[in-house]
């Protein structure tokens, strides 16, 4: 006999084991989160590198309500959609809505409004707007890489010095004076292409000494150059006295807040003036110690290899001074000043370590490059298993050339290294689109106005310090009528691959110090390809500057040349209405371009069609002549009409 089915029962019953099993499980992660917390040892090891270590902070976002005494406090971080401050004011987007139409504004339930009108808006329901300033978390932050040191883990480290000043002051030659090797040799253009670190050694002390390039283009490197140093040294030539450049260099090293020692070199020569020197600088605010001042000046020549001691004792009192600290024992951290790829190695990477001890095998990340340190190389070109703070090093390992300026850290292993550069990436790509979008309704905005021309490079450089500090010049020089629009740009060899994209976007080819390959040359000549490489960076902005004056549309401007006035009609025919006139200003000439005035009003623009003297055709009529004339296309001329004569003008343009 068949059983009757009751499904009540077994809905109790799968509920009733839905319970157990619940149960069950809760007991399980207790348990397993009470014997992680007890227990040291295997559990813990096992836990680390796993997702759980992996962190990402995000700055808040949104707004925030706070009521005091019935009044409300809307703290708005961010952007703030109409929808979202209806919420937040506690009533209804459509009276926001309607309130705006009514001022004229159409607007929708998700645009975004602007910080000035929610503060107009808030007053009408008792409520106040405070704007919290967006905090971007830097990069050791956001993934809780910094470690906190302890005042008793702190001993003293080596001081960075930072050589800045204007181009040919001397500063390499400075720095290859106290180092006694010859860095300045076989440099173009005089100036130095790239950043370099190097490490002396005076008594028992060390000091560091970071190069930077001294010509305009590179500032964003030398910018980069006074972040990372302790104390800056500003070159001045003794018979130049302070050029524009050194201002810049002055600026860079205040904005860091870096104390800065003046080194006036050249004064061996016979034009030197150091207290010319001195009275300039002042008028910066730049005093010195014998005028009363905090800043101290020494006169050196890197040349004669006079001073330099007293140029280095006055570093180390400084940095004495300075009381400068670090943890030598704890991750290394530090910053990258240059990468560049070798053919040979791969990635190769100049830092500066800022804290704890670098080993040979540890795993490094640096935005969006990760690696392990395979071989490190010091500023003698020796191979070394570890380096320590304040210590320039070429680092070998990384799987991809960092960013020069991105700090590297010390992971404790590669599964959370590699989170960490895909979160970057994704963080990088996700901001690209939207800048994309922004420039792009920008870029539709343009040419609603006026037809924006674009000229597309391709830039290859021996490193990615020239490469970012070529394409700042390069995009600096865009208009809103001519952009510079930078399809590629990457460190090394013109290459086959890079003719090919230059063929498919139409784009030139810019290199700064490096060289087509021998199938790039071929495929470049065969399919007509512009190559433009130089060694000097001043020589590639410049051509590219005359490219895009030549894109721009010629501007044309009126040139006044005369006026005649009608003081008679005849009419003849098969020609039409011919004027009796006078000169009364200027000249009048055969080709000119003219306009009808009647009673000040312009009733015609053209040419003329006939321009006589008596009966025989001229090339032109001055003031107090008389003549006759027809127009061309235009017959209704009255007397007392007024023809002003002019010509249109094409002005040469350029891009300032």
């Amino acid at each position: 006999m068949k059983k009757n089915i009751d499904f009540n029962e077994i809905d109790d019953y799968m509920e009733e084991e839905k319970g157990k099993k619940l149960k069950k499980n809760t007991k399980k992660k207790s348990f397993a989160l009470d014997e992680g917390v007890n227990e040291e040892g295997k559990n813990r090891k096992k836990k680390k590198g796993r997702r759980a270590d992996f962190v990402v902070k995000k700055v808040e976002q949104g707004s925030e309500v706070i009521e005091e005494d019935g009044m409300k406090m809307i703290k708005i971080r961010g952007e703030i959609t109409l929808g979202e401050f209806a919420d937040k004011l506690g009533i209804g987007s459509s009276e926001l809505i309607k309130k705006l139409f009514l001022k004229g504004q159409m607007l929708t339930i998700n645009s975004v409004i602007p910080f000035e009108l929610a503060e107009e808006l808030a007053v009408d329901y008792d409520a106040l707007i405070e704007q919290e300033e967006e905090i971007e978390l830097n990069f050791g932050d956001k993934f809780a890489l910094e470690i906190e040191d302890k005042e008793y883990e702190l001993v003293g480290r080596a001081p960075v010095i930072t050589i800045m000043g204007h181009v040919d002051h001397g500063k390499t030659s400075l720095l290859d004076a106290i180092r006694t090797t010859s860095v300045a040799l076989g440099e173009a253009g005089g100036i130095t292409q790239k950043i370099g670190a190097y490490q002396i050694t005076k008594g028992d002390k060390k000091i560091t000494f970071v190069d930077t390039p001294g010509h305009e283009a590179f500032t964003d490197m030398r910018a980069r150059g006074a972040q990372v140093t302790d104390i800056a040294i500003l070159v001045v030539a003794a018979d130049d006295g302070v050029m524009p450049q050194t201002i810049e260099a002055l600026s860079h090293a205040k904005a860091a807040k870096v104390p800065i020692i003046v080194a006036i070199n050249k004064i061996d020569k016979p034009e030197a003036n150091p207290m010319r020197v001195k009275q300039e600088l002042m008028e910066h605010g730049v005093v010195s110690v014998e005028w009363g001042g905090d800043t101290e000046f020494v006169e050196v020549s890197a040349k004669a290899k006079m001073n330099l001691d007293s140029l280095l004792d006055t570093i180390l009192i400084t940095a004495e001074i300075l009381e400068l600290k670090a943890n030598f024992k704890k991750r290394a951290k530090g910053v990258v000043l240059e990468s560049r790829l070798d053919p040979k190695v791969g990635p190769i990477a100049d830092v500066l370590i800022q804290e704890g001890t670098l080993k040979v095998g540890e795993v490094i990340v640096a935005g969006e490059s990760m690696g392990k340190v395979r071989a490190m190389i010091n500023d003698n070109g020796k191979k070394v298993d570890s380096a320590s703070v304040s210590q320039p090093i070429e680092i070998i390992g990384f799987n991809d050339v960092p960013s020069a300026g991105d700090t590297f850290y010390v992971i404790q292993n590669e599964q959370h290294a590699k989170r960490i550069v895909e979160e970057v990436t994704k963080e990088r790509k996700i901001a690209e689109v939207s800048r994309k979008t922004i420039s792009l309704e920008t870029l539709s905005q343009h040419m609603d106005n006026a037809n924006v021309k674009e000229l597309n490079l391709i830039l290859r450089a021996d490193s990615r310090g020239s490469v970012e500090a070529l394409r700042d010049s390069l995009l600096k020089l865009s208009t809103s009528e001519v952009v510079v629009n930078i399809i590629q740009a990457a460190s090394g060899a013109i290459t086959e691959s890079d003719v090919k994209l230059a063929e498919a976007s139409n784009a030139i080819i810019i290199g700064f110090n490096v060289r087509p390959t021998t199938n790039a040359l071929k495929e470049a000549e065969l399919n007509n390809i512009e190559i433009r490489t130089s060694n000097i960076i001043y020589h590639i902005t410049e051509d590219i500057e005359k490219a895009l004056t030549g894109m721009l549309d010629p501007e044309f401007k009126e040139s006044y040349l005369g006026r005649i006035e009608i003081k008679k009609i005849f009419k003849v025919s098969k020609v039409g209405n011919v004027a009796g006139c006078i000169v009364v200003d200027g000249k009048v000439k055969r080709d000119s371009n003219i306009r009808i005035l009647r009673d000040g009003i312009v009733v015609y623009e053209g040419k003329l069609s006939t321009l006589k003297r008596f009966k025989d055709d001229a090339k032109e009529v001055v003031a107090g002549q008389e003549c006759g004339l027809g127009i061309e296309n235009f017959n209704d001329i009255k007397e007392g009409d007024i023809v002003e004569a002019f010509d249109i003008v094409e002005i040469k343009r350029s891009l300032k």
